[in-house]
């Protein structure tokens, strides 16, 4: 698939590859959505399509030793080729290598954080919740993607979100500095903003 597909193929694409995971063809689902993703890395449903693709192939068995030995290398050596290509100014490219570490690892929650930052650091804050909401989702118990979290939805003024992350942070770990700072800005924010209201 090339860079400069239409957005009518992109389309048909889409609904063939969302039809494949309707039909629990998760393999051509992810096939489909992973050449999506290549040709338009901020192609945000089709990112979480196939993620949620390789989570169904993948299914609920537990990974063994062996498997677990080599998601490890393989996430390592893709984090690195990422940075890399990174470094390089090469997004697109390290998309694609962390979205093979998660083809390979489902639930590599540090490669779809990274995912999450590399979208932070070029502004498109709503790509980055989407795929730290994946990380809780995986872990819940993930300090430093509540976090996130709750500085990303604190910057789409949804006040709401962002305290229930920091919130939920504070409670697995009440020690936790940042999340009460944020948590106290957060409040005295309020306060401000009903005192304007008042006004």
């Amino acid at each position: 698939m090339t860079n400069d597909i239409n957005e009518k193929d992109l389309k048909e694409f889409y609904d063939k590859g969302v039809l494949a995971l309707e039909k629990k063809n998760y393999d051509y689902a992810v096939e489909i959505f992973s050449q999506i993703v290549s040709s338009k890395y901020d192609h945000l449903e089709a990112r979480h399509y196939l993620h949620l693709s390789s989570k169904n192939k993948a299914g609920d068995t537990k990974p063994s030793l062996i498997t677990n030995v080599i998601n490890y290398i393989n996430s390592f050596f893709g984090a690195l080729s990422a940075e890399l290509l990174l470094k390089k100014g090469n997004i697109a490219g390290a998309l694609e290598k962390l979205e093979k570490v998660i083809a390979s690892n489902p639930n590599d929650t540090k490669a779809i954080k990274k995912i999450a930052d590399i979208f932070y650091k070029n502004n498109q804050n709503y790509h980055a919740i989407q795929n730290l909401e994946e990380v809780k989702a995986i872990d819940a118990n993930d300090v430093e993607a509540l976090k996130k979290l709750g500085d990303l939805y604190l910057r789409k003024e949804d006040y709401k979100n962002a305290k229930s992350n920091y919130e939920t942070a504070l409670k697995i770990d009440p020690g936790d500095t940042e999340a009460l700072k944020a948590l106290k800005n957060l409040d005295a924010l309020g306060t401000i903003q009903r005192e304007f209201k008042n006004e």
